[in-house]
């Protein structure tokens, strides 16, 4: 639906309440006559809700980290956002959605980055105490753990398909992204780096992360993923 017809319609009913007859009878007849036109009817114009977009920086920087940038898009696409990268210094991860989706993403995004960091810190010390070099241990891990994560989504999606149209994104969403003028490119690509078992500790890892975790013990904030991660 279009949504600017729409709220034309919707001022033009309310106008029709008006105390002033001729107004209302005008504003009345206009309404109806956008109703015919664009084959709309006066329930889905009174049921329709006005989306929301908003445009939100996270506090997630990186550099060398481009795995963010890679988990980021993950989660976006599987929570009806988008997202891009406000650059100086440093790349900022910037979410784009409907306002409670929004919250969600930069929820699960700051959980599943402290959630690969906490390993990768055991791993590290664990090598590191072995006399192995740790360089590029961090990246094969997080490569690890988004394959496991990406792998966890679509098995959710699967024994929920009502989910697919729920976390589809709005067109409202999207036209928004599509209307930025961005100036340039952040590259989210890396390479394996051989820690072959870091990798499958990650991917392991990835598949059993769940936000529940969280929840339980006790931050209000996680509550509304309650449902979507306790299976």
């Amino acid at each position: 639906m279009n949504e600017n017809i729409i709220l034309r319609i919707k001022k033009l009913l309310a106008l029709s309440e008006s105390s002033n007859e001729h107004e209302a009878k005008v504003a009345m007849l206009k309404a109806q006559e956008l109703l015919v036109k664009h084959k709309l009817s006066i329930k889905e114009i009174k049921e329709y809700k006005e989306i929301n977009v908003i445009e939100e920086k996270t506090d997630i920087t990186f550099r060398q980290a481009r795995w963010k940038g890679r988990l980021a898009s993950l989660i976006t696409e599987n929570f009806g956002c988008c997202h891009y990268y406000k650059t100086r210094y440093n790349h900022t991860i910037v979410f784009i959605g409907k306002d409670e989706d929004v919250e969600v993403c930069k929820i699960v995004l700051e959980y599943a980055i402290d959630s690969i960091e906490s390993a990768v810190n055991r791993l590290r010390y664990q090598y590191r105490k072995e006399g192995y070099s740790t360089k590029g241990l961090e990246n094969d891990y997080a490569l690890g753990f988004i394959e496991g994560l990406d792998t966890a989504f679509e098995r959710q999606n699967e024994e929920n398909q009502e989910w697919g149209l729920v976390l589809k994104k709005d067109k409202e969403v999207v036209d928004y992204y599509n209307n930025i003028n961005f100036t340039g490119t952040v590259y989210t690509n890396t390479n394996f780096q051989g820690f072959n078992e870091v990798y499958f500790k990650g991917v392991e890892d990835g598949e059993n992360f769940s936000i529940s975790d969280k929840i339980a013990g006790g931050e209000d904030e996680y509550s509304e993923l309650k449902e979507i991660f306790s299976g």
